[in-house]
């Protein structure tokens, strides 16, 4: 955990984790934050409350209960009124992220002992026929019932079917005993496939809006409740010519276009990769053959007897293949550029310029839209690294393909015209005319050697040989706990059909497998006759006619170029745009160099501002200790940073700090400092648009004062006038006339405003 603790913050991320847990203990222990949050909102409505952890319950209630009451969060006096959660325990599948059934009915008890009116059973269901609800309850009942929520069956709204089929009804998967389950999955993948190409144009569905239409590849959802092995089906469809998206495979590298985006990631990452920068040329998406890199390298100048080689050490002028150079080329400015320009950035134009997107998709045909979510989701992956950089990037998604490891795609929208291949878990308030449960004859997962018992917050374990006494009772109680929940996975799967239920019934399945975890009633349930459907071919995608032609696009790129532009002015990047508006001065004279051996530099300001901001906001006290204190672990937090800190001193960093804030300049509105202020505004025209912070802002009579932290130790001349700009930007965005420069090692104070 140190370690993770440690890499977010040097990458300077936060998980989802922190975000509730974070949230949760700022309400729990500042109550004036508490009573403020609360105040917001005179009304709160939680959909989907199963779905709730501890956290994100503790977090509901501490809005909801009365300001005084400081007991535990499930103990709090609720204000009447102030909160509407609606749930179904019957569909409470989230555990492994900690929202288990037992916040549910905690939360439930807690609302009935202060409220007992006002708990309302739900019964109504608007989206299944009754022959399915009928069956699934049926099914359900006796087992759902022996959980601690109880089993409330629901009722349709919806009259019978006029499909003429039976609306639950299964198909047969002939296996032999101690078929391996493999096997199963693709003897289960054929005859699910068979049963979607004989319904697919041969069936009307009647919609809940009333209309009526032959049944589409788009109305049909495969639900599994594991991901192994979903390529199995995805094959099988495709062999049937069937269209498919799927939103539950972890089977991202082993797709042709993760391939070569490894391979393109790596030659980028570090130009002695030439295996890399082979793959990349021989694969699909160069196309150069083996002859012809054989053929580049061979003309590649010689230096004395060493032998050259391709790679992105090779000028490109001296490649006479036209493709290769302009790869080369291409792969040789962006390689310049990575490690001052972020990772997604630097993907995202090597995409653009090697024209990836347009290859994949030529290529992909049916598949396009999924290998082109794929190819997004290594750019998405990729914002997540403008701290650590391009190379660890590289390093990371190497790791993973070299592993093998069993990575999720990229998250494709669905198209509208294809069967989809959902998980259990992904297909919650979703619904589909037609659902097949399908690998069913997988295992489900065991239950974690390391065991944590919510009922009494306790861990359990064993250490070698070593088994504690309650390991084993703790066992038991997370395999029942387990075994309730994939019980009540099934039953959301069930539940997602509103016209057709397709069960396969297997000849054999193991006695551990999900097929052996819950008695369907098949032997009650008709075989689905699909033998006189006859099988429809699926209608081909009609191509959009491209309507663009060379006097559109000028006349477009006209209307583009006549339009408005909107210019951003970053004063803190140092934006060398000026505004139109007269500077005033109250000094003229030329600004005093501080008299101090101090080394400068970038890092000396950063750790400076940072701890301004502290000291600001309360956060660090006042004293010389205490911000040398955080001034050495400020600077330990940055050792990748470790050959250009060396000069820095950090008792002359809160010495410096602790010296700013007390400048009679700036301690007579010490009360009324805001550090670090997010400033948008206009410059001086109405195109122009300022985005920045400021680091810090005070208001008193006569209006808003902005301030701006400088650590220089020996300015010039340029220096001046340039943060003179970038402070008239300041001004003018935030409505101010009057702001301050502050030089912190030489403790002068250079006020600007605004003239007129």
């Amino acid at each position: 955990m140190t370690e993770y603790e440690t890499f977010k913050r040097r990458a300077a991320v936060l998980d989802f984790d922190d975000l509730l847990v974070t949230c949760r203990d700022v309400l729990r222990d500042h109550p004036s934050v508490r009573t403020t949050a609360a105040e917001r909102f005179s009304r709160l409505l939680v959909d989907e409350f199963q779905d709730t952890d501890p956290v994100q319950a503790e977090i509901i209630f501490l809005l909801c209960g009365t300001a005084e009451d400081d007991r535990a969060w499930h103990a709090r006096s609720l204000r009447p009124g102030h909160l509407f959660v609606v749930g179904d325990p019957k569909q409470a599948i989230y555990r492994f992220r900690g929202a288990d059934l037992a916040t549910y009915l905690r939360v439930r008890e807690t609302i009935e002992a202060q409220f007992p009116d006002n708990i309302l059973r739900v019964t109504a269901n608007f989206r299944s026929r009754g022959q399915i609800l009928d069956h699934v309850n049926r099914c359900f009942e006796e087992r759902l019932s022996s959980q601690q929520a109880g089993y409330v069956p629901l009722q349709t709204t919806r009259a019978a079917g006029e499909h003429g089929l039976p609306c639950v009804a299964k198909v047969s998967v002939e296996l032999p005993p101690l078929t391996r389950v493999d096997s199963a999955r693709d003897e289960e993948a054929q005859a699910v496939a068979e049963v979607c190409a004989r319904l697919i144009g041969n069936v009307d569905i009647k919609l809940n809006d009333g209309e009526t239409r032959r049944l589409c590849p788009v109305d049909i959802a495969l639900l599994a409740p594991v991901s192994t092995d979903l390529w199995r089906y995805e094959r099988a469809l495709e062999e049937a010519g069937l269209p498919f998206a799927s939103q539950a495979g972890k089977n991202l590298y082993k797709r042709q276009e993760a391939q070569d985006l490894v391979a393109l990631i790596r030659a980028l990452a570090d130009t002695r990769d030439t295996l890399a920068l082979g793959a990349l040329m021989r694969g699909p998406l160069v196309g150069l053959t083996e002859q012809e890199l054989l053929d580049i390298t061979a003309d590649l100048p010689v230096d004395g007897d060493r032998i050259a080689g391709l790679s992105l050490r090779t000028e490109p002028a001296a490649v006479r293949n036209p493709v290769a150079r302009e790869v080369l080329t291409v792969l040789t400015d962006l390689r310049r550029r990575i490690n001052a320009t972020a990772p997604a950035f630097v993907l995202a134009e090597a995409i653009g310029r090697l024209r990836i997107r347009a290859i994949v998709a030529a290529r992909s045909g049916e598949q396009a839209a999924r290998a082109l979510a794929n190819v997004d989701g290594f750019v998405e992956r990729a914002r997540s690294y403008d701290v650590r950089g391009f190379v660890q990037f590289a390093r990371d998604i190497d790791d993973e393909w070299s592993s093998g490891s069993a990575s999720p795609e990229g998250m494709m929208e669905a198209d509208g015209q294809s069967i989809e291949i959902v998980t259990v878990h992904s297909s919650k308030g979703l619904e589909w005319p037609v659902v097949i449960p399908i690998n069913r004859s997988s295992m489900p997962r065991r239950a974690e050697a390391f065991v944590h018992r919510r009922r009494d917050e306790s861990l359990h374990w064993a250490l070698g040989q070593v088994v504690p006494p309650g390991l084993g009772d703790a066992l038991r109680t997370e395999e029942a706990e387990k075994r309730d929940e994939n019980v009540r996975l099934l039953y959301v799967a069930c539940t997602r059909a509103m016209e057709l239920l397709v069960i396969p019934d297997f000849s054999w399945s193991n006695d551990a497998s999900w097929a052996k975890l819950l008695d369907f009633k098949l032997e009650t349930v008709p075989e689905l006759d699909i033998g006189r459907l006859p099988r429809t071919p699926v209608a081909s995608r009609v191509p959009v006619a491209n309507g663009q032609t060379a006097q559109i696009f000028a006349e477009e790129r006209s209307r583009i170029e006549a339009a408005p532009r909107v210019r951003w002015i970053k004063p803190s990047d140092s934006d060398p745009d000026v505004i139109t508006d007269e500077l005033s001065f109250e000094t003229g004279e030329e600004l005093p160099r501080a008299e101090t051996t101090v080394e400068g530099g970038r890092i000396r300001g950063i750790l400076l501002h940072k701890l301004m901001e502290e000291l600001i906001s309360g956060e660090l006290e006042e004293n010389q200790e205490a911000a040398t204190a955080r001034s050495n672990e400020l600077f330990d937090q940055l050792p990748s940073m470790a050959p250009t800190l060396s000069a820095i001193d950090v008792r002359e960093l809160a010495s410096t700090a602790l010296r700013t804030l007390r400048l009679p300049d700036v301690d007579r509105y010490r009360g009324r400092l805001v550090a670090e202020v997010p400033v948008y505004g206009t410059a001086a025209g109405p195109d122009d648009l300022v985005g920045g912070r400021a680091d810090a802002i005070a208001r008193d009579d006569e209006g808003t004062i902005v301030f701006d932290w400088k650590s220089d130790v020996d300015p010039k001349e340029a220096d001046f006038s340039a943060y003179r700009r970038q402070l008239g930007h300041y001004l003018r965005a935030t409505g101010s006339t009057r702001g301050a420069i502050v030089y912190m090692t030489s403790g002068h104070v250079d006020w600007v405003g605004l003239a007129g």
